[in-house]
């Protein structure tokens, strides 16, 4: 988590702009990553995913901590998530999976840099030696496919 709160802080020196806020200008615009969207919440396979269908889920307006979310924004992420799994337990066939909240953190005041969103990470392949060694992860599934193959599953089943 400390990483990827520096590596946003850098990229706002660098660029004057929040990282995650570019990561949504990019994928809705070229809609190859994307998964699905609502009108506060936009899920989209990473670019460089760890795993095979990571999928993340961005609120659209920047807030860098979750908690601070207005109640309409929280039930369409409610929605955006059911949505989500609903389409993974369909064509992964009920994986597990790890649900993970990233926000600031919570002693630090709202910024500019950092832009909160959950990460659901499905657990269909194993961390071994390699990945444990070198910090690199081995991912059999290009994030386009991923996105592809969940955007082409049905929401209900």
């Amino acid at each position: 988590m400390r990483d990827e709160v520096e590596g946003a802080k850098a990229h706002y020196a660098q660029k004057e702009r929040c990282v995650f806020c570019d990561i949504l200008r990019q994928e809705t615009g070229e809609e190859r990553r994307l998964i699905a969207e609502n009108a506060d919440m936009v899920a989209v396979a990473p670019y460089a995913p760890r795993f095979p269908f990571e999928t993340w889920i961005l609120p659209r307006r920047h807030q860098s901590q979750f908690e601070d979310s207005p109640r309409h924004e929280l039930a369409s992420l409610a929605r955006m998530l059911g949505d989500i799994l609903r389409r993974m337990n369909l064509t992964l066939e009920h994986p597990p999976y790890n649900l993970l909240i990233h926000s600031a953190p919570v002693l630090d005041p709202a910024t500019d840099y950092y832009h909160w969103h959950v990460e659901i990470i499905p657990k269909l392949t194993k961390i071994a030696g390699f990945e444990w060694a070198t910090g690199f992860y081995v991912n059999p599934t290009s994030p386009e496919e991923a996105a592809q193959v969940l955007r082409g599953s049905p929401a209900q089943p």
